[in-house]
């Protein structure tokens, strides 16, 4: 053998071994605990707690549950049914077509609640498989298990729906570097409103105001300023809608508005108004899940409120609308 052919046999031989020390690096991920050995008790209480959470606070509707058909304003959801997921969309947002999960007994019938548990908090499946992170599974992490048991029990109330959603399939290398994002949970207890910021600032990550707020690169990491808004997302239709500025600042974010006028968008925006309106690519539409959020109490919202007036004022204007062939 000659030694050209040997050098070139050593560099593959290399190579080879740098590819699977690094796959099987890889591969001892995720690192997240055994499912915790949960059972959840699903007192009347526990559930109606757990409906609000899904329907409102987290805004789990608004992701698994079917829209509307046809699509009418804000994609409101089909409350007839609740859980048995959608379709989240594709290019150019996603790197390919997402599907949040079936959540009713259907699939999840045979699921622990441990199982639940760990899948909410912590990102993967039953089998330790991880999610992918358009569930904002990093913020759940942090979530009071009170909170997550109240969502589990609801979540056990649901009526079985027949539907299959197809497997979300990633490109590569999204599957490998997906596995280092799910990690364990870090709870915390939900503050009570005696301080109405802190319990702002927790329901203004767990409600997902940060991550849709907050400018992300193609990798879906946030890399711009917390709340300034500017994240694209395609519309049905060819339209775009771009996330808003909800930082106090008087020109270019909500400085101006008042609590009272806060919480009044909210609820000039509920469901039932957003039903009654079917937009095509060129009438105002949003992905902002306003009938979801409609949804929270006054105290709620107006903590959401009270908290964002303490972040810092960030001058960007935002066009929340870009009708269809339009840049």
């Amino acid at each position: 053998m000659s030694l050209k052919r040997i050098a070139l046999w050593a560099g593959g031989a290399v190579v080879a071994l740098v590819v699977l020390a690094v796959a099987g690096f890889f591969l001892t991920f995720p690192r997240v605990s055994a499912a915790p050995d949960l059972k959840v008790e699903a007192t009347p209480e526990l559930v109606a707690r757990g409906e609000y959470l899904f329907d409102s606070q987290f805004a789990c509707g608004a992701c698994h549950t079917p829209e509307m058909e046809p699509h009418r304003f804000s994609r409101v959801s089909d409350k007839s049914r609740v859980g048995a997921g959608r379709h989240m969309g594709g290019a150019p947002d996603f790197p390919t077509d997402i599907y949040a999960p079936n959540l009713t007994p259907t699939v999840l019938g045979d699921w622990t609640d441990g199982e639940i548990y760990r899948a909410i908090v912590s990102g993967v499946d039953r089998n330790g498989k991880p999610l992918f992170p358009v569930m904002p599974y990093p913020f759940y992490k942090s979530l009071d298990p009170e909170d997550v048991k109240a969502v589990i029990a609801y979540i056990r109330s649901l009526p079985p729906q027949p539907v299959t959603m197809p497997r979300t399939k990633l490109p590569m290398p999204l599957p490998i570097f997906m596995r280092l994002v799910p990690a364990d949970a870090a709870p915390q207890k939900r503050p009570d409103g005696t301080d109405e910021v802190a319990l702002g600032k927790y329901l203004a990550f767990s409600s997902s105001c940060f991550e849709c707020h907050t400018k992300r690169n193609e990798r879906g990491e946030p890399t711009g300023t917390p709340f300034a808004g500017g994240n694209p997302f395609s519309l049905p239709g060819g339209a775009v809608a771009t996330s808003a500025n909800i930082t106090p600042h008087k020109e270019t974010g909500i400085g101006a508005w008042t609590r009272e006028e806060f919480i009044a968008r909210f609820r000039s925006r509920n469901a039932e108004a957003g039903a009654k309106i079917t937009p095509n690519g060129h009438d105002f539409d949003t992905e902002m899940p306003w009938s979801s959020y409609a949804g929270m109490t006054d105290a709620d919202l107006g903590a959401i409120y009270a908290y964002l007036r303490t972040v810092p004022p960030i001058d960007a204007k935002v066009t929340l609308f870009t009708p269809a062939g339009e840049k």
